[in-house]
């Protein structure tokens, strides 16, 4: 494709900032971003044209031949060829200015943030072409494009981003997880039953039971002769798995450029600069030096860490998304016995997710939808958009095809028996189908209610989860009703009476001035990558010290080499775009 000269010299000078850590962004420029127009549409023909589309979920790359990617082509015209990658080929895709049609926002994975895209000359403004073909956008969750507009635009009042998975609470009938929602430590419940469910009440008491469970696994051979460790992680996602879970169940929840807020208190703060933060390292410092921290942890890939899983090797998870599948994964390779679960303690207070809460501006800028300038056919491009933000495109994404996955019962959406038997069966039926393989594409979050009265994933009504719950689960549900009395159909159930009763605690509140932080200086980025780029050597340094002594001895370095990167004064711009955001939250209005 022929690029514009312009375009690719920003690209190259995006690129030659993002060189300073995955995290880091370009330059801004004072050369207006490329419209669509700097791509003429090619005439269109009765053939289905090809868009390429970024993806990191798709495990099978190219043009996609599947179920949902089928009734897409026969509806649409359009073939949907995945381009799938990490932060290091993005950036060699935004430095050669060869991003593909369709892409959305990742920082963390991309290394680049939006507003640099835009500056870039990377994207075009969409609001002529939502005008035109964007209906269900402009009918469903509104007020996406009046924040997208104001806080996602680089300041030009224009539409470059569309964000998605958005969620209005059903007051009279709550969303219950199935597990957790999300984020939070995941423990392998058939371990912790056979060594006889001890009481864990503080972090040290659950770091002892791990330390049991994984003797117990070791000498019952659990794994089949693999290494067994009851924690386990990756390196590919930076600090990651050595903070984020453990800060959520203290009451924290993470927002964009390092920075965290205490959903109690609402105070936020740049997440090294919290005790919450170091206290999560000094967790799996404790696990290393007990000998219950995998040693691969520090440089296996994502990937690796779940084979490990699923092979029976580790004994605790970081989230529900993992578990979900790592559950269905064992069950179907003959371990139905085998599962993690949510052990509540004290310790972490807070339980990620109980229920669902309200989210009209979905996940905000994290993973908005956008339109490149290499894009020769915005309009179908919009049109792919635009029904994958309609409810008939919610259902497809995360339900699969009427009369296959699912149908009308009684005036219901709900999964055929064959759908249900096959899942059962096959962990990774709904991936080869198709099914929630796009879901980043969706306005609407699957257990958002349609108006059909279903959930837009018509496993994720609470009947359903009762109705397709694991042996593993069973289990977890069994042992709770018999501690604490009543019934219990699914572990959702179990983490919602606690919470009822004042035993745990989660979050339902939205805080909407986190979502209304303008993007802060150039210079500020360039700090914060930097700091992160230090953060994840040092991070690991503190983690395997070997006595009090020696943590805290990093904690200082990393403290001191931090304020010499200018650590301080990236986190007090920072903390001013809050406080000026909290502003702009008491005149901005949800539709």
């Amino acid at each position: 494709m022929k690029k514009n000269t312009l375009k690719k010299a920003m690209a190259l000078a995006l690129a030659g900032m993002m060189a300073l850590s995955v995290a880091a962004c370009g330059q801004p420029s004072d050369t207006e971003p490329l419209e669509a127009a700097s791509n003429p549409v090619e005439e269109e023909t009765d053939e289905a044209i090809t868009l390429t589309i970024w993806n990191t979920e798709v495990t099978t790359p190219g043009i996609q031949d599947n179920d949902v990617a089928r009734v897409i082509e026969e509806k649409l015209g359009i073939k949907m060829d995945i381009v799938q990658g990490d932060s290091q080929k993005f950036s060699v895709l935004v430095a050669g200015g060869d991003l593909p049609d369709i892409i959305y926002t990742n920082p963390a994975q991309q290394g680049v943030e939006a507003n640099a895209l835009i500056t870039s000359g990377q994207l075009i403004a969409m609001d002529d072409l939502i005008d035109q073909y964007g209906e269900n956008i402009k009918k469903n969750f509104p007020s996406r494009l009046d924040y997208s507009k104001k806080y996602v635009s680089n300041g030009e009042d224009k539409t470059y981003f569309i964000p998605v998975l958005c969620y209005t609470v059903d007051e009279e009938n709550p969303d219950i997880s199935y597990t957790i929602e999300n984020v939070g430590l995941m423990t392998r419940w058939d371990v912790y039953a056979a060594i006889g469910y001890p009481e864990i009440q503080t972090t040290d008491d659950y770091l002892d039971v791990l330390k049991q469970m994984q003797d117990y696994a070791r000498e019952n051979d659990l794994a089949e002769g693999k290494e067994i460790y009851a924690i386990s992680g990756w390196n590919d996602w930076g600090l990651w798995p050595w903070w984020l879970a453990n800060v959520r169940e203290m009451g924290w929840q993470d927002l964009s450029n390092g920075a965290i807020i205490n959903k109690a208190t609402e105070e936020v703060d740049l997440n090294y600069h919290t005790d919450a933060f170091w206290e999560s390292l000094k967790f799996y410092n404790k696990a290393y030096n007990l000998g219950i921290l995998d040693p691969e942890a520090f440089t296996m890939k994502n990937d690796q860490f779940w084979d490990k899983c699923n092979n029976g090797q580790v004994l605790m998870a970081y989230a529900s998304w993992q578990t979900d599948n790592m559950n269905k994964t064992m069950a179907s390779n003959g371990h139905p016995e085998w599962g993690f679960e949510k052990i509540p303690f004290s310790g972490y207070p807070y339980i990620s997710g109980i229920v669902s809460g309200d989210a009209p501006l979905g996940n905000a800028s994290d993973y908005a939808t956008a339109i490149t300038t290499n894009c020769k056919y915005p309009e179908k491009a919009m049109q792919l958009i635009d029904f994958c933000n309609s409810e008939e495109g919610a259902r497809l994404l995360w339900s699969g095809v009427e009369g296959t996955h699912w149908e009308l019962k009684d005036g219901k959406a709900q999964p055929t028996e064959g759908y249900q038997k096959l899942i059962k069966e096959d962990a990774s039926y709904t991936t080869s189908t198709g099914i929630t393989l796009y879901n980043k594409l969706c306005g609407f979050k699957e257990t958002q209610i349609l108006s059909d009265g279903s959930p837009a994933n018509v496993l994720k009504s609470n009947e359903q989860k009762a109705q397709n719950i694991l042996d593993i689960d069973k289990e977890y549900c069994e042992y709770y009703s018999e501690q604490r009395g009543g019934e219990f159909l699914y572990p959702g159930m179990v983490l919602n009476d606690m919470w009822q009763k004042g035993e745990v605690d989660t979050f339902t509140n939205y805080i909407l001035y986190t979502s209304l932080v303008q993007a802060p200086s150039d210079e500020t980025l360039n700090i914060l990558a930097q700091c992160d780029q230090y953060m994840n050597v040092q991070g690991v340094k503190a983690i395997m010290a070997k006595n009090d002594a020696e943590f805290e001895a990093a904690r200082e370095e990393a403290m001191t080499e931090l304020n010499a990167m200018g650590f301080e004064k990236a986190r007090e711009e920072i903390l001013s775009l809050y406080e000026a955001a909290k502003v702009d939250a008491s005149s901005f209005e949800i539709k």
